[in-house]
């Protein structure tokens, strides 16, 4: 016969079966026994639970009046970008998305050929101030000398020849203007003729594998003709060209003969007004003459002032055609190919500062209480789980999110609802966390502030 269990009440035996009542009450004795020790384990369990809970209770109610945190923060950083300063056709793209890049690194440039001409003619204007500026430099003694002679017999041949000069020196301006606009056709018609070239060397390449094609029986005779009269029609362009290139070389070279003459008037009737100054003998009027010439001096520092500052100012239109990167740091969203005519403004690409970072946290206004510049927090980043930085409160923004909004909440009305405002707060990464780069623009993170 098989002995009852410990854990459940055996069954009542008949009358003549008394041993299973002697067993009955010594199995009630054993789980009276046993209860008590259940109940003492089950109430320890539930104490050291309520301990455990109550522990935590505290640290984090410690924690929590020590520390602040949110989830509303993302990583910021100085973002440069960069565009042309000047029009201009890319000719090479130097840098690729996502590319390192130190400042004053070439980044894109463009065709500079028109800057170049307008700098030549800059610094020719600049060039024919300083000599203006030289001969009224030199003529002011010699005003001072000649007007000592006699003014009144000298008078009106001076104003004659003063006129005379105005127009010759007149003429002379628009004979140089001619001069540069013969040279500019010039420059023009030889452009057109190495186009022409180019053209006819193309056409004449096409016409001899076209023949070579057409002996292999490869194209049609049509194909031939075409091509033939390409060539010929290139070749003409060419004679073409060359002709306006030399009617052009022709123009320019009578131009220049024009202003020598001209120049050689503008000397002579220079003479004579030293001419007739020598007779001017008024100490009055010698020296009105000489404040004349003075003024002439000062007018001609400012035309050569004028003259070097669009020399400056060609000079810089060419170096701007050189983009080079304004900060050292990273290339993104690069929006710029070859070919592409570039304008003042437009964006081309963007370099992002990774050496300098920092944290905008939004809290709560509730938690600024205890914020202040210079206590130390941490940062925890979405993106790098498991790493932690080491940052610093930098300042407090003077203003809500909200009312630097596009749209600012309008509270002057009837059915204002109060709501927690968020203030953006700076935190600066301490000197080397971000060595590596790994923490760029725009990642979030949950930064936790320690207010003791």
């Amino acid at each position: 016969m098989s002995e009852p269990t410990l854990d459940r009440e055996p069954a009542v035996a008949d009358g003549n079966g008394s041993h299973w009542v002697h067993e009955l009450q010594a199995w009630r004795g054993r789980q009276r026994q046993r209860l008590p020790r259940r109940r003492l384990v089950v109430f320890g369990a539930a104490a050291v639970v309520l301990l455990a809970a109550v522990a935590y209770g505290v640290h984090w109610w410690h924690w929590s009046g020590t520390h602040v945190s949110t989830d509303d923060a993302f990583i910021a950083g100085h973002i440069a970008p960069v565009s042309a300063r000047v029009p201009g056709t890319v000719l090479e793209v130097l840098v690729n998305d996502n590319q390192d890049v130190k400042a004053g690194d070439v980044l894109v440039r463009l065709d500079s050929r028109d800057y170049d001409v307008a700098l030549v003619l800059a610094r020719a204007a600049a060039e024919a101030a300083r000599g203006d500026l030289q001969n009224a430099t030199a003529n002011i003694p010699l005003t001072d000398e000649s007007t000592r002679s006699l003014l009144q017999e000298a008078d009106a041949s001076l104003a004659a020849i003063g006129h005379a000069r105005e127009g010759s020196e007149h003429d002379l301006e628009q004979k140089r203007g001619d001069l540069a606009a013969r040279q500019s056709a010039v420059e023009a018609a030889r452009a057109a003729q190495q186009a022409a070239q180019s053209d006819f060397d193309r056409a004449r390449l096409d016409r001899e594998r076209t023949v070579e094609l057409y002996r292999r029986e490869l194209v049609a005779r049509q194909d031939l003709d075409h091509t033939e009269a390409a060539f010929k029609n290139a070749a003409a362009m060419l004679d073409m060209a060359g002709h306006r290139l030399r009617q052009a070389q022709d123009d320019a070279r009578q131009a220049a003969a024009a202003v020598q003459s001209q120049a050689a008037a503008v000397a002579q009737a220079g003479q004579r007004v030293a001419q007739s100054r020598a007779q001017v003998s008024n100490a009055r009027t010698q020296r009105q003459q000489v404040k004349l010439r003075e003024a002439e001096l000062e007018t001609a520092r400012g035309k050569l002032a004028l003259a070097l500052a669009n020399v400056k100012q060609a000079q810089l239109n060419l170096d701007y055609t050189t983009i080079r990167a304004p900060i050292s740091g990273r290339v993104t969203r690069k929006n710029v190919e070859i070919g592409q005519v570039a304008a003042p403004g437009q964006p081309l690409l963007a370099v992002v500062d990774l050496d300098d970072v920092w944290v905008l946290a939004n809290f709560k206004e509730t938690q600024l209480t205890g914020i202040k510049p210079g206590q130390r927090a941490t940062v925890e980043v979405d993106t790098h789980p498991g790493l932690v930085y080491k940052a610093r409160v930098d300042s407090v923004q003077g203003g809500s999110g909200a009312i630097f909004s596009l749209l600012p909440p309008e509270n002057a009305t009837g059915n204002y609802v109060k709501v927690v405002q968020r203030i953006p707060v700076k935190l600066v990464l301490e000197r080397g966390e971000n060595a590596q780069h790994l923490l760029v623009p725009g990642m979030s993170v949950v930064p936790t502030i320690t207010l003791r």
